[in-house]
């Protein structure tokens, strides 16, 4: 495969898709691959002509995790560096000002798991494998913790990070760590569905709402309620804004 990109990028309409595009190694988080990703994200964070974004694998998974292969040739210095590295992609996706969807199938290991974790919303087929088994190769789970913690819980963060197991699809929906369970090979088609229905909506109520989600999860209670009232507020402010009350009398479009 030397040559070719290790992420891919197409558009349909108002979302974008990028596929991570190394299958024979299982779409590993390799230095180029996350180099690769985060330059590509960046970019359609700034494009105007996307509104959600959805992160899929090619060939037979998702993402199986870390590349194990630099893992064992790099230093420890030469670690820490590229660790940095899916620090600023980890952030990034965190904070990313478009929603994310990500579109399992197959599995979804270690550094995958983080990767699917990261994304605001995830849709995964009932026969994939999910799972943050990095203690079982004598490393901690280290970046995924703080999103477990906020998603779902620190017990169930413990037991999921401690025992290194496997967990199937309806459990991890059970718990919060994902929103759709689908049949296989439906991932990809119902992610874009749940894009496009968010795609539809004005995107600066879409990003204004990712922003107070973004900023109020570590405010107080009271805190979160004001910043919240404001962004509502300035909202209201851009020049198109209107609300069209349906037959129902619902408002139909903000």
């Amino acid at each position: 495969m030397f040559g070719e990109p290790f992420v891919l990028e197409r558009r349909d309409g108002l979302v974008a898709t990028v596929t991570l595009h190394e299958p024979e190694a299982r779409n590993p988080l390799s230095p180029q691959l996350v180099r690769e990703l985060t330059a590509t994200l960046r970019a359609l964070a700034e494009d105007k002509t996307v509104r959600v974004v959805v992160l899929t694998g090619a060939g037979k998974g998702f993402c199986a995790g870390a590349d194990l292969r630099r893992m064992r040739s790099a230093s420890p210095l030469e670690d820490r560096d590229e660790y940095d590295e899916i620090l600023v992609l980890n952030r990034l996706l965190w904070e990313y000002p478009k929603p994310t969807i990500a579109a399992v199938h197959g599995f979804a290991m270690g550094a995958g798991a983080n990767l699917m974790s990261w994304c605001d919303m995830a849709v995964v087929e009932d026969n994939a494998r999910l799972g943050y088994p990095e203690v079982k190769a004598g490393v901690p789970s280290a970046t995924v913790i703080p999103t477990l913690m906020r998603t779902v819980g620190r017990k169930r963060m413990y037991e999921l990070v401690l025992t290194g197991a496997t967990i199937a699809p309806a459990e991890a929906k059970e718990i919060g760590l994902i929103n759709r369970v689908v049949p296989t090979g439906q991932a990809l088609v119902v992610a874009h569905e749940l894009a496009a229905s968010v795609a539809e909506h004005h995107p600066s109520a879409v990003r204004l709402t990712k922003e107070i989600v973004k900023v109020t999860t570590d405010m107080s209670f009271h805190q979160a309620l004001e910043y919240a009232k404001d962004l509502r507020v300035i909202s209201r402010l851009r020049d198109d804004f209107t609300v069209e009350i349906a037959q129902g009398g619902s408002a139909d479009r903000v």
